[in-house]
């Protein structure tokens, strides 16, 4: 089953290289490595909500790989970071069923303390994914520029500096990426404002996201862009 928050099938204009350059690789290669990236999750694990989970993390952590560093052999480096992800995933379930007994004094039934909040918490995962996959959509130039700004954190003379642009173009940038992202985010019932209000959702990513309303709203401390 297709990761419905993640799989839109670019068209092969979305795909080739323009102007801005071409969408995300690590993007591309999931898409393209879906049904492997799952089979190594299954043979981990049996339940269809953790192999769901797994696959949005696993695609959310080579993206912000691929935003840090080139990825020569996106293919490879999704199907690794898969397995390895499947294996600590894997003890630390174990960890925590041991501690658990231990801490029970060996009951079979003991109560999962998170289960009430598991729903929440697993929504917060969906829309951080559902980001992830916004921002991978983007052009090259649009998609390094909002990760400049809204994770980061650099101000638009900084990243005009990074990217060797005038500040008008990284502000361009910036803005038609933020506007895209959010349509993309509606179109899959989401608000901007709703990503990463939760502690739990990873750092950010998700808080910039919410704060910094557009192009021109309030950035980061220690000034505006």
């Amino acid at each position: 089953m297709a990761c419905a928050l993640l799989r839109n099938i670019p068209s092969k204009q979305d795909m080739s290289e323009g102007a801005l350059g071409p969408m995300s690789k690590i993007f591309q290669a999931f898409l393209a490595n879906e049904t492997a990236i799952r089979r190594v999750f299954r043979r981990y694990f049996r339940s269809a909500e953790d192999v769901e989970d797994l696959t949005q993390q696993v695609f959310m952590k080579c993206f912000a790989a691929e935003m840090k560093a080139d990825i020569r052999e996106p293919k490879f480096f999704l199907l690794r970071a898969a397995k390895n992800l499947a294996i600590g995933e894997l003890r630390k379930k174990v960890r925590t069923t041991t501690d658990s007994i231990e801490l029970s004094g060996g009951a079979d039934v003991f109560v999962d303390s998170g289960s009430l909040t598991a729903e929440t918490h697993l929504d917060s995962k969906q829309k951080l994914a559902a980001l992830a996959a916004a921002m991978a959509r983007l052009p090259a130039k649009q998609r390094r520029a909002f990760w400049l700004r809204k994770v980061e954190g650099l101000k638009l003379s900084q990243i005009a500096e990074r990217m060797d642009v005038a500040q008008s173009t990284a502000k361009k940038y910036v803005g038609d990426a933020l506007l895209a992202c959010e349509a993309d985010l509606r179109a899959r019932g989401y608000d901007m404002s709703e990503i990463g209000a939760r502690p739990s959702s990873p750092p950010k990513v998700a808080a910039r996201a919410a704060n910094d309303t557009g192009p021109e709203g309030p950035g980061p401390k220690g000034g505006r862009g």
